[in-house]
């Protein structure tokens, strides 16, 4: 019997230690923790502070978007999961390197 138990356990906790590493494990953030990790960051820096984008459009040059989907919440709206974060890039006007210039929660 306790070898049916401890099996058991075994196989439950190999089964959620496996879920775990498919979801990404992704951190969820408020909306203004994750605007202030990314905020003016290169995106090399973005990546390393928030990890990579569900989707990446370069369509239009002069700005690039990059989507989290089901990382942040609305503190104000009783913790409620925004669908997608998106961060929107911009060339800078020194160096030409895109930078983090907005977030936009959907």
């Amino acid at each position: 019997m306790f070898e049916t138990m401890r099996s058991k356990v075994v196989c439950a906790t190999a089964a959620f230690a496996l879920a775990m590493v498919f979801a990404g494990c992704s951190e969820m953030l408020s909306r203004d923790d994750f605007a202030a990790r990314v905020k003016d960051k290169s995106d090399t820096e973005v990546t390393k502070v928030v990890g990579k984008p569900a989707a990446v459009d370069s369509s239009k040059p002069e700005e690039v978007t990059w989507t989290y989907n089901a990382r942040t919440f609305n503190v104000q709206e009783g913790n409620k999961f925004d669908s997608r974060a998106v961060v929107v890039f911009a060339k800078g006007p020194s160096d030409g390197r895109l930078r983090a210039v907005d977030v936009r929660f959907e």
